[in-house]
């Protein structure tokens, strides 16, 4: 399945969410299983399509033919340490917060709990403009396409993958903490 293709939209590594949502519900309408002449798989294989699409690390797997894994990105790995350790007391803290038993234990907890929503709001800012950085480089590919180094895409592809997984780890625990 060529999800560029299925929504018949131009293979380049740069879609909007919009230009991608406008061609779903085209779609969408006439495939679904609910509609005369409608097709559940075909309408199964859209959604999938319409997902590739909207995760630009898998848009760009996709389009590069490449796969993901090839070497830890340099800011990824920059990032690493301090976002692992912030999970973990995350973590940490919201079991230790949950399992107290009176007022005052979880008084004692409010103080590292305040600074850990204020950490974890820091770290989120750096992934924001870490994520504004790659979605320019993006942008730039997007203008000479389709040259492109694919070593560069596999890169740019996992730098992806780590920021949007990273953030919505940290955007949980986020939650998490503003439902204490």
């Amino acid at each position: 399945m060529d999800p560029f293709a299925l929504l018949a939209l131009p293979k380049r590594p740069l879609l909007s969410e919009e230009e991608i949502g406008q061609a779903y519900r085209r779609l969408a309408g006439e495939l679904h299983p609910d509609q005369a002449g409608g097709d559940a798989s075909r309408f199964k294989e859209l959604g999938e399509a319409a997902a590739i699409l909207r995760d630009p690390a898998r848009r760009l797997r996709y389009l590069a033919d490449v796969t993901g894994g090839s070497q830890l990105p340099f800011r990824a790995a920059e990032l690493f340490p301090e976002i692992a350790t912030l999970l973990r007391e995350a973590d940490s803290l919201i079991g230790k917060n949950q399992a107290a038993s009176n007022p005052l234990a979880k008084a004692v907890l409010a103080a590292p709990l305040k600074k850990l929503a204020a950490d974890l709001e820091s770290l989120l800012g750096i992934l924001h403009g870490w994520r504004s950085s790659l979605d320019d480089r993006l942008a730039e590919i997007d203008t000479v396409w389709p040259a492109h180094d694919p070593e560069e895409i596999a890169s740019l592809a996992d730098s992806f993958a780590y920021a949007t997984r990273w953030k919505s780890q940290l955007r949980e625990r986020k939650l998490s903490l503003d439902c204490l």
